[in-house]
């Protein structure tokens, strides 16, 4: 029988499944975003360190997509079976995965400003 905790659990388990999904079209649209600024980027006196950097941010990204997918495949059995032994770890990976996915969309906004920036000075 399930208790009003568990219930409880369960919904914010998936809160945090259903925040993992929003990371990685977060990251999905960042890649759109790389790929728009590297063409932008093209031809431009500061154009190499641009790209230079999108490279860094892709690679970030892509390691970032890993790791979310790996702490969803933690989460997803618990959304069904609550009983199971929940760590502060997995809390732990939470807000890391948080202020790293921040971070990244925090380095793209950047690249995309200094971009406008070098487009300004051209």
């Amino acid at each position: 029988m399930k208790t009003a905790k568990d219930e409880e659990l369960g919904v914010e388990l998936q809160e945090l499944y259903l925040t993992g999904k929003q990371w990685l079209s977060d990251l999905e649209f960042m890649e759109d975003e790389e790929r728009f600024l590297g063409e932008q980027a093209a031809g431009l006196i500061i154009g190499g360190n641009i790209l230079a950097r999108l490279d860094n941010a892709a690679l970030n990204r892509n390691l970032l997509t890993a790791e979310i997918a790996c702490f969803m495949n933690k989460i997803e059995p618990l959304t069904v079976d609550t009983s199971g032994s929940i760590s502060l770890q997995l809390v732990e990976d939470f807000v890391l995965l948080q202020k790293a996915v921040q971070d990244a969309l925090a380095v793209l906004k950047g690249i995309k400003y200094a971009l406008i920036a070098g487009k300004h000075a051209a």
